[in-house]
């Protein structure tokens, strides 16, 4: 088994909340392989990828199964989400270079959520749109799943800027783009979102957050907090010691955790080429059911 071991405090959180131990990951990873390897001619899914779907999933091996034959559906199912993603690209380094998703370098605790910076305001007097935005989020996403233990056993939260965002970029949220952003990240990618703020609100969010909230559980709609540009609030739970100091905090500045999410994304372009294969290889066993899973928060 070539999976990461956990740390303490992130073991027993997985024990906890998503039915994880040593004694089911290597049988459920044994059944993930047989399911999927030999579906791939000249691609070989890695462990820790198999262990990021059954996280999400608190171990249902079905129901992992069901998501991962969905993600590699993706690219033929949202083509602007998901294809035509080398970061050497350049529509796709214009995106990285504005740092609009920017997962922070610290948690707050061992065994917290990964906080991610979600940067609307970067979309203001650009060319670029919310379904770009999704696309480097997902790019970013995918490498989270892989690399980092707090997303795969906590989760995410989000905090969105919306700084000077008008009618031009808020008219693009429609429940249609909602709907296949959720219906992606919840049913194909395995992204458990804890909790969301939105800070730097501006006059025509009221309708935006509607939209957003037909999408979630109860449990999620009271997790949505929304400031204006007093921040105080937020950092009694997203602290100034994991934010860059343009957000008040003291953990670096944009522009490092920019370059750091650009040059990340452009180490993992074997990744997102792979994808392309396995996707073109990949077909869903006829007996396997595909039916969509609701979305869960724990």
């Amino acid at each position: 088994m070539k999976v990461r071991e956990l740390s303490e405090a992130l073991r027993k959180k997985a024990e906890e909340e998503i039915n994880e131990n040593d004694r089911n990951i290597e049988t459920n990873l044994e059944v993930m392989r047989k399911c999927f390897n030999e579906h791939f001619e000249d691609h070989t899914i890695l462990d820790q990828w198999f262990l990021a779907f059954l996280r999400g999933c608190k171990h249902d091996v079905e129901k992992s199964k069901r998501k991962l034959e969905k993600y590699y559906t993706l690219k033929k199912s949202a083509p602007d989400f998901f294809a035509n993603r080398n970061p050497t690209d350049e529509k796709i380094q214009a995106l990285l270079k504005l740092g609009l998703f920017l997962p922070l370098r610290q948690c707050v605790k061992e065994d917290s959520p990964r906080t991610c910076l979600v940067r609307v305001s970067q979309l203001c007097n650009s060319q670029y749109s919310l379904v770009d935005l999704t696309k480097i989020g997902f790019m970013t996403a995918e490498i989270l799943l892989l690399e980092d233990d707090n997303f795969t056993v906590v989760g995410e939260e989000i905090v969105a800027d919306m700084k000077n965002v008008g009618f031009s970029i808020l008219s693009q949220w429609t429940p249609s783009l909602v709907r296949r952003m959720f219906t992606c990240a919840q049913n194909a990618l395995t992204v458990r979102l804890k909790s969301l703020h939105i800070i730097n609100a501006p006059r025509g969010l009221k309708a935006a957050v509607s939209i957003f909230k037909m999408f979630l559980t109860a449990k999620l709609k009271r997790r949505i907090y929304i400031y204006n540009e007093d921040y105080e609030g937020m950092y009694e739970y997203v602290p100034k010691s994991i934010l860059p100091v343009e957000y008040g905090g003291t953990a670096g500045n944009i522009q490092d955790l920019t370059d750091y999410w650009k040059a990340k994304i452009e180490s993992h372009g074997d990744w997102y080429a792979e994808f392309d294969k396995a996707c073109d290889e990949f077909k869903i066993p006829k007996k396997t059911t595909t039916n969509n899973s609701a979305h869960t928060i724990s």
